[in-house]
């Protein structure tokens, strides 16, 4: 196609029809390609390890990470404030080293597009809360590291909680919108 000029004013000659359709008609059929054809659920998992500092792999049920994952976490003196921020990395993983002086129950948080998780790490004090060897013992020996007590806070209970909850609200919904039309015919029947 080539465009002329008349006084000024460049005009485009018209493209026809069948021209327009057919490239509406293929923008559509590769808009249909791209979309995706069955869409899958998943729940967000949370494995928490704890070396000298605790390490976190976050994924879904599925066994994808949750790469670039938003992560906060929670001291146990100011469970309302973040402690720390961050974001896992293209496996799901992250590390954070707990302040020692801080024992007690550490919240994690981790979240990413809807998806969420966790985890509650119990740091006792340096030295693993040995009776016999104390933090003393700890001190001496050159290790100081808070000891994981435990870990806690997988998801995959509330997962089948959800469905069930899910369910008993649609079927709830169902039957609400059912009641409202029913009543609506009978009100019209008897005028």
């Amino acid at each position: 196609m080539t465009a002329r000029s008349n006084g000024g004013v460049m005009r485009m000659p018209r493209v026809g029809a069948g021209v327009m359709s057919a490239v509406t008609a293929g923008g559509i059929a590769g808009l249909l390609a791209l979309a995706p054809s069955v869409a899958l659920g998943h729940a967000a998992l949370l494995d928490a390890e704890a070396t000298t500092a605790v390490r976190l792999h976050a994924h879904y049920d599925t066994g994808d990470p949750m790469a670039e994952a938003q992560v906060i976490i929670y001291a146990p003196d100011d469970p309302a404030s973040a402690w720390s921020r961050g974001t896992t990395d293209a496996e799901g993983r992250y590390l954070f080293a707990p302040d020692p002086e801080l024992p007690g129950r550490w919240t994690v948080q981790v979240r990413q597009a809807g998806h969420g998780a966790v985890a509650h790490v119990e740091i006792g004090p340096a030295g693993g809360g040995d009776d016999t060897a104390g933090a003393e013992g700890a001190d001496a020996a050159g290790d100081s590291a808070p000891a994981v007590v435990a870990v806690t806070g997988d998801s995959t209970e509330s997962g089948a909680l959800q469905r069930v909850v899910m369910v008993a609200l649609v079927a709830w919904g169902a039957l609400g919108t059912a009641l409202f039309f029913w009543r609506r015919r009978r009100g019209d029947a008897s005028a």
